[in-house]
């Protein structure tokens, strides 16, 4: 027996009901993120959380790394620690900025160094949020999302 469906008597109010229009806590299309961490673990469960919410995770493991990445692959959003070997994290974004095509992706810091001047020296650089480990899941998920609706 096939499965039916019941009409509304009024197709128009059907159309307008709220169920109609995505709420705006609904989680944005899955998008490219890209996660710069040398930590490797810290690099793994950052991407496993992304693609548990249909993101595609790129991932890189030093700042040199993370720019080629970005170059090559134009993320939607850049996550990036601060204290890295070869380049740290406010040289990822100052290169970042000079590049026309990636100067206006979301740039979000994830890293340990949480104090106050470190946070306003994050966000002075042109950081769009300042995340610092260890991060919940939520507040993770929370900046991602209202970095990808921009």
């Amino acid at each position: 027996m096939a499965a039916a469906s019941r009409s509304p008597a009024n197709p128009a109010s059907a159309a307008l009901s709220p169920s109609a229009f995505p709420s705006s806590t609904d989680p944005p299309m899955p998008r490219k993120i890209l996660i710069i961490e040398d930590q490797a673990t810290m690099r793994r469960n950052v991407a496993l959380m992304l693609q548990l919410e249909g993101h595609t995770a790129l991932t890189a493991a030093n700042g040199i790394e993370g720019i080629e990445t970005a170059r090559r692959e134009r993320p939607d959003l850049i996550l990036c620690d601060v204290m890295m070997p070869e380049m740290d994290g406010h040289a990822v974004l100052r290169a970042l900025h000079e590049d026309e095509t990636l100067r206006g992706t979301p740039f979000v810091f994830l890293t340990a160094k949480g104090d106050k001047s470190d946070v306003s020296e994050g966000l002075g650089l042109g950081a769009d949020a300042y995340l610092t480990k260890p991060v919940s899941r939520e507040d993770l998920l929370s900046t991602v999302n209202e970095h990808l609706k921009s």
